[in-house]
């Protein structure tokens, strides 16, 4: 290992900046729309006015929608042809729901028209509403799609990007082995994710979720590379009665990072950094409250009352949230004049923001909140907030959090998964942590929630991390290479330097007020005594 303590490598452009559209898109190879394809993906709260764009005749496109009518608020319908769809854009803007109902496939449609519709079709979305592509010309949604075949061999055109970095190829028969033509195009477009959908099928995607509608499935791809397979998942109707969501949802976020990870070096690498703080304080708490003093040990450490700027991020996929939080009172009550919160979901304002920016610029102390810790990847992986967090530790200041805030501060990002959190291991999302602490992999909740065998797994398949599990209302304060515990638990080092045996715990387990070196991965002596109430 060599030590990178602090340094800043994570790129920006590494990770997606639209993170998620603002409304909902319904994709279908057919031209007829079935009636459960609007009632599911559309429904009455979302849904009371749609206009539909076609070239068909119109009071057969009308009669598709009569099913809508028998609402209890049924929506208002019209249809237009498509040439009449140059009307002013405000014309469009009082629609819900905005339907492209097509024969022809994008080859046929002339190019104006087609750019027309892409113009009045990411106007409608970033409004935070409703548009259903139904027809052949669907696939020219994605950012690729298959125009044609040559002797076995797919030819690509760029289509809209409205589903974000996919290659989609609608009306596919039936597999699970990976669509060939679309995996030939990945092999162009490695950034990519394919999508296969099969015949009698839609895809909605709402916001960054995916999810089928009908009898058939859909089965997203990425590209194989040096190190890693092909990835394949397939996902139903969540009617077919598939119990578990990641069996009719997939987050598509999750698999565009996945993508663009298998174009980067290997991560973890085969040597990390060492896991050393060279300069400044880490606080990793495994949940579930603070052991006793350590919210007055990250006070100190910052500065005290008078000195201090103390900044707390939460953690939360919600692009707003309340600007009073009990730590910032906290803060207050204990004589904190300088304690600020900051949050966002725009890569863009984390990166370029100067008002955004400002109380990082002088922080002294940083407080993580908890969650899901994916949240505080997709918002600061790789970006001007990043670099001026590291920062804070170069300065000699203190950072900490608790849960995912605790999971965050490794360089490797542990159970990350957007659809649940049962996997340690996030395909797109392992690159993911903030990179405070080398070398490591960290989760919390660690026996409350079971996860001694997860954490196994983890270092079996990446023995040069050192796997740290923290268990609740429990921490550690790591200084240089010395982690320290204290709290009501234990913390559990896995090292796979060491030889594991059948008949012993694979782990070494420490309790309040023992030390150990992350380096050197080894126990240390104590200099900590307990307190009374630990």
């Amino acid at each position: 290992m060599n030590a990178q303590s602090q340094t800043f490598d994570e790129r920006f452009e590494d990770w997606p900046v639209d993170l998620k559209i603002k409304g909902v898109i319904v994709a279908i190879h057919s031209e007829t729309i079935p009636d459960h394809v609007l009632e599911s993906s559309l429904p009455d709260s979302i849904s009371k006015s749609i206009l539909v764009l076609t070239n068909r005749d119109q009071d057969e496109v009308s009669s598709e929608f009569q099913n809508t009518q028998s609402r209890p608020t049924a929506p208002k319908v019209e249809s237009i042809s498509l040439i009449e769809s140059q009307q002013e854009s405000t014309y469009f803007q009082k629609w819900d729901t905005l339907v492209w109902s097509e024969s022809r496939t994008p080859d046929e449609i002339p190019p104006p028209l087609m750019k027309r519709f892409e113009q009045l079709a990411r106007a409608h979305i970033d409004r935070g509403k409703n548009l259903v592509i139904a027809g052949p010309h669907a696939k020219a949604l994605s950012k690729f799609y298959i125009r044609s075949l040559e002797e076995g061999h797919p030819r690509i055109a760029a289509g809209m990007n409205l589903f974000p970095d996919v290659v989609l190829e609608t009306n596919c028969p039936k597999s699970r082995e990976g669509n060939p033509h679309v995996l030939s195009v990945l092999a162009s477009q490695p950034r990519c994710v394919g999508i296969a959908l099969e015949r009698n099928s839609a895809v909605v995607l709402r916001g960054r979720k995916l999810r089928v509608l009908g009898s058939g499935e859909a089965t997203l791809m990425v590209q194989a590379n040096r190190f890693h397979p092909i990835r394949l998942h397939t996902i139903t109707s969540e009617s077919s009665g598939a119990n578990s969501p990641n069996r009719y949802l997939a987050d598509l976020t999750e698999w565009r990072r996945d993508a663009m990870d298998r174009t980067l070096p290997l991560f973890p690498p085969t040597s990390p950094g060492l896991p050393v703080v060279e300069k400044g304080t880490l606080l990793i708490v495994g949940g579930g409250g603070l052991p006793t003093g350590l919210m007055d040990q990250f006070c100190e450490l910052a500065g005290g009352p008078e000195n201090a700027n103390l900044v707390y991020i939460p953690c939360e996929e919600r692009e707003d949230v309340a600007e009073e939080q009990s730590i910032i009172e906290n803060w207050k009550k204990r004589g904190f004049k300088n304690a600020t919160l900051i949050h966002t979901k725009d890569r863009n304002k984390a990166n370029e923001d100067e008002a955004f920016l400002a109380p990082l610029k002088k922080a002294t102390g940083i407080w993580f909140g908890g969650g899901r810790q994916w949240n505080l990847a997709d918002s600061y992986y790789g970006t001007t907030a990043q670099r001026l967090m590291k920062e804070v530790l170069h300065r000699g200041g203190v950072i900490g959090g608790s849960s995912a805030g605790a999971s965050i501060q490794a360089r490797y990002l542990a159970r990350a998964t957007p659809i649940e959190n049962f996997n340690i291991m996030a395909p797109g999302y392992e690159r993911g942590g903030l990179g405070f602490l080398d070398g490591v992999a960290i989760d919390q909740h660690f026996t409350q929630r079971s996860r001694q065998r997860d954490m196994t797994h983890l270092v079996n398949r990446y023995p040069q991390l050192l796997g740290i599990g923290i268990d609740e209302t429990t921490a550690i304060t790591v200084t240089g290479s010395k982690a320290t515990v204290s709290g009501k638990g234990k913390v559990y080092f896995y090292d796979r330097r060491q030889p594991v045996y059948p008949d012993r715990p694979d782990y070494i387990a420490l309790a309040s007020g023992e030390s150990y070196d992350l380096a050197a991965r080894k126990t240390i002596n104590s200099e900590m005594p307990k307190t009374k109430n630990e």
